[in-house]
């Protein structure tokens, strides 16, 4: 949380570039990539079954239900066995895969989320999706073109998608009837958020609104605003060089969140460590009435939601910031993770990662993994199943993410940034959000330090790539 933290992740993250390029002769542009091939055949050619290993980052739910898709699997042919590693966090599957590219200690397959793309371009180790596609004839016509999008680079599909999620707004139902709002008309924009908070203090919910410290929701609301969050045009085409979130409307909304904690209307907790949950867990309690969320973790709330009889939990769109352009065209980023082989691994495991990919990104069981987590389906075909269809018309609220990426635009704000050091960044941004709930520090002045002590990351990951 605090300024320690942001350094260490930093030199951590700056600790993977000089292994990679240690280890390998990388590109520095964002899209730059070696020519990598799919060796499909040597699975057919090797001794059955061909036994890979995956790092993942489920929990609760999540990986239950992984973990049933995995055994469907491995129980559904003879040619390949997969077993299953958790690592717990992201961040633990990443260091763990940065001391790996030393040791020789790699899975096969890793998940890792969406902020660290670039550092997995970067690192050289990861055989293109792309590639075995081309191989292999597969098609990705059928999946969100903004999912495909996320996870491009120069025209190379790094990452098999997957675990795709969106930021949300929980919020109790049972509470906003109290308070005599709408619960079937929930807030649209940060503005009536306030005002939603402003009618439930009033009827005795202590700090309305759950807010975590979350330097995620700042990058959704910039590119729900249609603001770019780094240069190079979120660093698609070209690396980005520096952060370009110190505008307007960056302003305006540090200045939102600052007043809502100010006035008593939201209390904030962090995003990272202990007390993550807290936004949600507030409103379990009767503490908080809303709070903004990933819809990854829709399915651990549901699951629990019996254990409180006064909440009835409701789930919308992530509200609109304050924005200087409401004509701007805007919409929320992908979130979540995805799936890299590694070509580090044997011919046939290559191969065998492929097969099991593909199983996972099946349609039908797309459509599984998302109505048992609460991630979107990524395919269309899997939101269009009956099963799909069937199960948001019992629990619509599992639909909210799903219909907020499929129906917004597609640009430059909205495909999201693409950035070396995305921990320092995020750091950056989360400190000076703490600096200004905690210490005092103006909203202007908070964002500003975070804009330049952001840029700072972004220049010192890339020049010690560069040499």
């Amino acid at each position: 949380m605090k300024s320690r933290r942001g350094r260490a992740v930093l030199i951590a993250a700056v600790s993977l570039a000089c292994i990679t390029v240690a280890l390998h002769d990388v590109a520095t542009a964002a899209g730059a990539a070696p020519a990598a091939r799919c060796p499909l055949a040597a699975l057919r050619r090797a001794d059955a079954p061909v036994h890979i290993t995956m790092w993942h980052s489920a929990v609760r739910v999540n990986e239950q239900t992984l973990q049933e898709l995995t055994d469907e699997f491995n129980a559904s042919q003879h040619q390949v066995t997969v077993d299953l590693v958790n690592e717990v966090e992201y961040s633990q599957t990443l260091a763990k895969l940065k001391a790996g590219l030393a040791t020789g200690d790699l899975p096969d397959v890793v998940q890792i989320q969406d902020t660290d793309q670039q550092q997995m371009i970067d690192s050289g180790v990861v055989l293109p999706a792309s590639a075995c596609a081309a191989a292999d004839h597969y098609s990705f016509a059928d999946f969100l073109p903004r999912v495909t999008s996320y996870y491009n680079a120069g025209g190379t599909q790094y990452a098999m998608p997957f675990n795709v999620s969106g930021p949300v707004l929980y919020f109790n139902r049972t509470a906003f009837r109290a308070a005599g709002l709408d619960p079937d008309a929930p807030p649209k924009t940060l503005s009536e958020v306030r005002s939603a908070a402003q009618a439930l203090q009033r009827t005795g919910v202590a700090t309305p609104l759950g807010l975590r410290t979350d330097p995620g929701l700042v990058e959704q609301w910039t590119a729900t605003a249609g603001g770019l969050y780094v240069d190079q045009q979120n660093g698609r085409p070209r690396r980005a060089t520096k952060a370009v979130f110190d505008t307007a409307d960056g302003r305006r909304l540090f200045a939102w969140m600052s007043a809502m904690v100010d006035d008593g209307l939201a209390a904030t907790n962090p995003d990272v460590g202990t007390g993550d949950s807290d936004d949600l867990l507030g409103i379990a309690s009767g503490a908080h009435a809303m709070a903004f969320d990933t819809s990854a973790d829709l399915g651990t709330v549901m699951a629990g939601v019996g254990a409180f009889p006064n909440v009835e939990v409701g789930v919308a769109p992530l509200p609109g910031p304050p924005t200087s352009s409401p004509s701007t065209p805007g919409g929320v980023t992908v979130s979540g993770g995805a799936l890299y082989m590694l070509n580090r691994s044997a011919p046939a495991k290559q191969a065998a990662a492929w097969k099991f990919l593909k199983f996972l990104d099946r349609a039908d069981n797309v459509a599984t993994w998302a109505i048992h987590t609460g991630y979107v389906p990524i395919r269309r075909s899997s939101a269009n199943s009956a099963e799909m269809q069937a199960f948001w018309a019992q629990h619509p609220e599992y639909e909210v993410a799903y219909d907020q990426l499929a129906n917004g635009p597609s640009t430059s704000a909205t495909a999201g940034a693409l950035i070396g050091n995305y921990a320092g960044v995020r750091d950056a941004v989360r400190d000076a959000e703490n600096r200004m709930f905690l210490e005092g520090q103006s909203p202007r002045d908070a964002l500003a330090a975070a804009a330049r002590d952001a840029t700072r990351a972004i220049a010192d990951y890339d020049d010690r790539l560069a040499n």
